[in-house]
């Protein structure tokens, strides 16, 4: 059969609607019905206080009309038991000691609203007990003064003694836990020698005032362990008052002593484990702003070495040939081959380009956003791919805002990787800096004043509601498993939040997303600020179309290829070169870049020109992770020589096997 879990009462004081149904949505998460009552200032507050009976009282710290330490003020003396929670984002470590020590149950930050429901199961259960021990403690008192004259609190020892305070009858249990007679005077030998003076004085104080005996002592054992005991006793009097006998039980005590001197030394050092717990969290966030800017400069790496590979094409195509051509005189070779060593290290290099990222803590200074913004575009761009287009609009006159302006780069990354992955046929990514003057009710819900918008709007699948909903979540993602953390975001509004700004979302779904962050203004202006080389084959002969959207590289290729013994027809893009084909030329190979604005190599050497030809196919590409997009075509890695453009020449005339990688490795 089971039991239906009953109601929870829950009285919220805040002031903010929004912040207010956050935690009305976590309170719901709650085992069983939940009620929450929502007020927002004092007399409402104290009239609920009044007529209602509540399981638990939530409170924002800062309110318009009065404090939150008011507020528990209150609360205390209205319904001490119910456990009260502060929930608040200007809590820092001196105010959350405050609240604790003024009785406060617990305290949760605004920024972690998913522990509510831990945090309120926790001390409803933490009353429960509480409630259950003074339920238990006043039947035992009860009990008590029914059978004080024979039984003392559960006795384990059970002994009486004469008006005059002469043990008359001692439990045999004293003697087998000492070791000694607890009869007549000998009761003291069992007692630890530096607890014997006053246990004596004290009882010799019960005896002449007729006050009960109440002490806690230690005994030495027969074992020779030494263990907590309490003593009590209770006289039995005449009409008169006189003081007939004593009756009194000894426990065991040792456990609950030990945990209470356990408890004494935890509440002493209450306030270093607040310290010590809010540095773990200042670690912890700073972990999570550097793992962040790890995540978002690693998906740079490709962008950034297919830049670097485009240009060492053409210098290492171009040493080769001069090298092969004996071109210079004795002085001037060895600066050839001088030179295409250092392109090769350069090369090499790219190929092992990995994240890195700067350990410091957040630091605002003014920073020019539209320097910050032109400076990050050919990075953006680059990591967002050559189908990506990525326009920035950041006006020169603009004031400066305040700001860490490695956290902002880090911040924008991240949305411009999201942006990416939300265009995965390509799009348009913009990124742009404004004035925004913030009047009340303004969805950032910031103070009014003026402030500097950071907007990155992109033109990809967008979310739907739900996802929008979610979407600032820590660890909530939709990019599928290794192939996000699900912080980015969170890091984003934690990061906006921290410089006293705020970011918002606008999404749906078909129509892009747009993340407008909006930073303070700063107070003073913005401060400017070697390799085995495949064997020569023979030369080739008939015509080879070369298409690559980088005039140097088409050069270099061409020369190359001109070199090798072809004819060659240049193209700069896959369009020019359908346009030629369409135009009657008669090429005997292909030779392409892969990823171009438009259309690809890959669907170049699938079109049906191209098929219906039935040309050897070679695909260049200066990224080291397209391996799976170039499925049965010779790829070629950039930057590469004669040499390794002949072996791959010779191996697509031979159908060599799909996905085959030559060049660089």
């Amino acid at each position: 059969m089971s039991v239906t879990p009953r109601q929870i009462n829950c009285l919220l004081l805040e002031d903010s609607s929004v912040d207010a149904e956050l935690i009305a949505h976590h309170l719901m998460k709650l085992e069983g019905e939940v009620a929450v009552t929502l007020v927002d200032i004092r007399p409402e507050f104290e009239r609920r206080l009044a007529a209602g009976s509540f399981d638990v009282i939530l409170s924002d710290y800062s309110l318009p009309s009065f404090t939150g330490l008011e507020a528990l003020d209150l609360a205390r003396r209205s319904a001490p038991d119910v456990p009260f929670i502060f929930i608040s984002g200007v809590l820092g470590e001196e105010r959350a000691t405050e609240a604790l020590r003024a009785g406060a149950t617990d305290y949760v930050t605004k920024r972690d609203l998913p522990r509510i429901p831990m945090v309120v199961e926790r001390a409803l259960r933490e009353a429960r007990e509480r409630h259950a021990a003074r339920e238990a403690a006043a039947a035992l008192a009860a009990s008590e003064a029914h059978y004080r004259s024979a039984v003392e609190l559960n006795p384990q020892i059970v002994w009486t003694a004469l008006p005059s305070g002469e043990v008359d009858h001692m439990s045999e249990r004293w003697s087998l836990w000492t070791g000694h007679d607890g009869n007549g005077p000998r009761w003291i030998d069992g007692l630890h020698e530096d607890d014997r003076e006053m246990a004596l004085a004290a009882w010799r104080q019960a005896i002449a005032t007729g006050e009960p005996y109440d002490v806690e002592y230690r005994l030495r054992m027969r074992s020779g362990d030494v263990r907590w005991v309490r003593s009590r006793a209770y006289p039995r009097l005449d009409a008169s008052g006189e003081i007939l006998k004593w009756y009194g039980t000894t426990e065991d005590t040792h456990e609950r002593k030990l945990a209470e001197d356990e408890l004494v030394r935890l509440n002493e050092t209450l306030e270093m484990r607040i310290l010590e717990r809010t540095a773990e969290l200042v670690r912890a966030q700073e972990a999570l702003r550097q793992s962040q800017k790890l995540e978002a400069m690693g998906q740079l790496t490709g962008g950034v070495a297919h830049d670097f590979n485009n240009l060492l094409t053409p210098i290492i195509g171009s040493l080769d040939i001069l090298q092969r051509r004996g071109a210079g005189d004795e002085r001037t070779r060895p600066l050839i081959e001088g030179a295409l060593q250092a392109a090769e290290r350069a090369k090499t290099l790219v190929q092992r380009l990995l994240a890195f990222a700067r350990r410091q803590p957040l630091q605002p200074t003014s920073v020019d956003l539209a320097v910050l913004i032109e400076g990050m575009a050919d990075l953006i761009a680059s990591t967002c791919g050559p189908r990506i287009q990525v326009v920035t609009r950041a006006p020169h006159d603009l004031p400066a805002a305040c700001a860490d302006a490695n956290q902002i780069e880090m911040a924008v990354l991240n949305l411009a990787v999201n942006a990416r992955d939300a265009m995965p046929e390509g799009g348009r990514l913009i990124i742009s800096a404004s004035l925004d003057d913030i009047g009340d009710d303004h969805v950032s819900r910031l103070p009014p004043a003026r402030y500097l918008r950071l907007t990155v709007q992109d033109s990809g699948i967008g979310m739907d509601a739900e996802t929008l909903a979610r979407a600032i979540e820590p660890f909530f993602s939709t990019k599928g498993i290794g192939k996000g953390t699900g912080l980015g975001l969170s890091m984003v509004h934690g990061l906006t939040a921290q410089l006293g700004g705020s970011l918002a979302l606008e999404s749906a779904q078909g129509a892009g997303t747009r993340a407008d962050l909006w930073l303070p203004l700063a107070e003073t202006a913005a401060v400017p600020a070697g390799k085995v080389v495949p064997e020569e084959r023979g030369l080739g002969k008939g015509t080879v179309l070369l298409v690559d959207d980088e005039q140097l590289v088409r050069v270099s290729t061409a020369e190359m290829l001109t070199d090798l013994g072809y004819m060659v027809v240049p193209a700069n893009s896959a369009e020019a070169a359908l346009a030629l084909l369409g135009g009657g030329i008669q090429p005997n190979l292909l030779v392409t870049d892969n990823l171009m604005p438009g259309m690809t190599g890959v669907e170049l050497a699938l079109s049906a020109p191209i098929r219906a030809m039935e040309m050897p196919v070679v695909l260049m590409s200066g990224y080291t992770e397209d391996q799976r997009t170039t499925a049965g075509f010779v790829r070629l890695n950039k930057p590469f020589r004669r040499a390794e453009l002949a072996d791959a020449l010779a191996k697509a005339v031979q159908k060599t096997p799909v996905n085959e990688t030559l060049g660089g490795k």
